[in-house]
């Protein structure tokens, strides 16, 4: 049963903020803002790493738009619209990105593969990446080395010592190498990568640096010049909160003539004429966009952003950490659960992966689920962890509940 929630949802920014601003005290504003999705009160989700809740200022517009769309249909993609809400998403790539550099895709997935299929990557040419990428970037490489002939080289994430994994991809980089593409945050362990010191690398060796950014937009502050990031591929609908089916890339400026589109179509182009056999791609990065949008969900991506600005990214980063330090620090006073997620706390994101030693981990993970605490298993690098994604509509309550759960797995045979 979905119970009311303790405040009034607010359907527009306004209305959020103006709330936020009569909000009386931390814990008022986390319960404000808790009230804000449509999540049941006795459900604890904890999945953000996979998938994001959006609240009902981004579902209410969603839903406004396609009903208005479907009175008077319209194509959409109006470019003054476009540019607006890339305006309002570039800060969350840090102070230097320009909207310019940012292209609308579907997915991270879809990112990935414009960079991967785009790059001018010959048949011996290597990439480097982590045994511990998500899908959307290891089937895009294995694809692209079968199809073309690339080679792809690999490194076990250091656990230990987060600066180790500098050392890791120096090792990996040969006359060859042409591309580093790594999870900003890994979705396996929730590890911050040292990406500025990858950055440096990269550049000092003139390789291509990519990076998946789906688990680290919006939950931290990002700053894709500081890290010098040539390309950064986002989903929007995780710690974003937007609607389901959005993304974005960046292309760093001086990358989009290296960079080629992989699709183009409708407004991939400044202009073409087929009787001159002439077509110029547009000279920023709506290059990598095409065709007709639906663009409600576009509009539905601005009030996200602006949920997320009226909270903030360094206040949201805080309370995600607060809520994961605490249930990193619960994990090791239980005997039996191993802690998958790094020592070092400057490398510990909001997710924070365990597993139950000599247990079959994806079956309790399954169990938490089932008892209303939405965590998700982690099969990749056969880690068979279980991961917990701590965001906004989480609190204090749900982390000693979820470790009270944890406790009575660890103690007993599920």
């Amino acid at each position: 049963m979905i119970l009311a929630p303790s405040y009034a949802s607010a359907s527009t920014p306004a209305s959020f903020a103006q709330a936020c601003s009569a909000a009386a005290g931390e814990s008022s504003f986390w319960r404000l803002v808790r009230s804000q999705f449509l999540l049941p009160q006795d459900y604890a989700y904890l999945n953000t790493g996979g998938l994001g809740a959006s609240p009902y200022m981004v579902t209410d517009k969603v839903k406004r738009m396609m009903d208005s769309e479907e009175t008077y249909p319209d194509a959409g993609h109006k470019m003054d619209d476009w540019l607006e809400i890339k305006s309002k998403c570039a800060p969350y790539f840090g102070s230097g990105c320009k909207k310019e550099e940012l292209a609308f895709t579907s997915t991270a997935t879809e990112g990935i593969n414009i960079v991967i299929n785009g790059l001018p990557m010959a048949r011996g040419d290597e990439v480097i990446i982590s045994t511990h990428e998500h899908v959307a970037l290891k089937i895009p490489l294995l694809h692209k080395m079968q199809k073309d002939g690339i080679v792809i080289r690999t490194f076990d994430p250091d656990l230990k010592r987060g600066l180790g994994n500098v050392e890791r991809i120096e090792h990996l980089i040969n006359t060859r190498t042409r591309l580093i593409f790594i999870s900003h945050i890994t979705c396996t362990t929730g590890q911050i990568m040292p990406v500025r010191e990858i950055g440096e690398l990269a550049e000092l060796k003139g390789i291509w640096f990519a990076l998946d950014g789906a688990q680290a937009l919006a939950q931290m502050p990002v700053d894709v010049k500081g890290i010098k990031a040539d390309f950064y591929a986002v989903s929007c609908h995780k710690w974003m909160m937007g609607p389901k089916r959005t993304g974005i890339l960046y292309v760093r400026e001086g990358m989009l003539d290296t960079l080629s589109p992989t699709v183009v179509g409708a407004y991939s182009d400044s202009m073409n004429e087929l009787a001159e056999r002439r077509l110029e791609l547009h000279p920023t990065a709506q290059r990598y966009e095409y065709g007709t949008q639906n663009d409600a969900l576009l509009y539905g991506l601005r009030e996200a952003a602006d949920f997320v600005s009226i909270i903030s990214v360094e206040r949201i980063w805080s309370y995600d950490r607060d809520l994961a330090e605490r249930f990193y620090r619960g994990l090791q006073e239980l005997p039996g659960v191993e802690v998958l997620t790094p020592e070092e706390e400057q490398y510990r994101s909001a997710m924070i992966t365990f597993r139950f030693k000599d247990r079959a981990n994806r079956s309790l993970s399954h169990e938490l689920t089932r008892r209303r605490l939405r965590v998700r298993d982690v099969s990749e690098a056969h880690l068979d962890g279980i991961r917990v994604s701590f965001h906004v509509y989480n609190n204090e309550e749900e982390v000693e509940r979820l470790l009270s759960e944890v406790g009575k797995m660890a103690r007993t045979a599920v």
